[in-house]
């Protein structure tokens, strides 16, 4: 089992090392009246909406490995490095990305950004 996640793991690292470093966002610095939302090639502000993304690691330093895989972004929030991939308006979309996570990041969870601030996952979900 070790040896398939560790494969697993080179493969998607070498598939995404072309990639170039993500920059690093403190959270305090983006704006707070809109949110960013991927939708497939282009990227769409949506403003005042409540969002779901996938946590996949928080670290005192940063992690190359991490930094190098597609479509990750990198929050600094109290003293950690916060790695996030996806952006989901609904939960359920968070929860299904989450669980294809699980197979290289056995502690994803998902996260809620309301206004780019995290939130509670209850508290998301009375909003909703």
């Amino acid at each position: 089992m070790k040896t398939h996640y560790s494969l697993l793991l080179l493969l998607c690292m070498a598939l995404s090392c072309t990639k170039k470093k993500p920059a690093i966002e403190n959270i305090s610095e983006i704006e707070k009246d809109s949110i960013i939302k991927e939708d497939k090639e282009k990227v769409v502000v949506v403003e005042d909406k409540l969002i779901f993304t996938v946590q996949i690691a928080a670290l005192r330093n940063e992690n190359s490995e991490l930094e190098n895989f597609e479509d990750v972004k990198i929050y600094q929030e109290d003293g950690f490095i916060k790695y996030r991939i996806g952006s989901f308006l609904t939960y359920e979309d968070a929860v299904k990305h989450k669980e294809m996570s699980k197979t290289f990041f056995a502690d994803a969870f998902v996260q809620a950004l309301q206004n780019n601030n995290p939130i509670h996952i209850k508290e998301a979900l009375s909003i909703k």
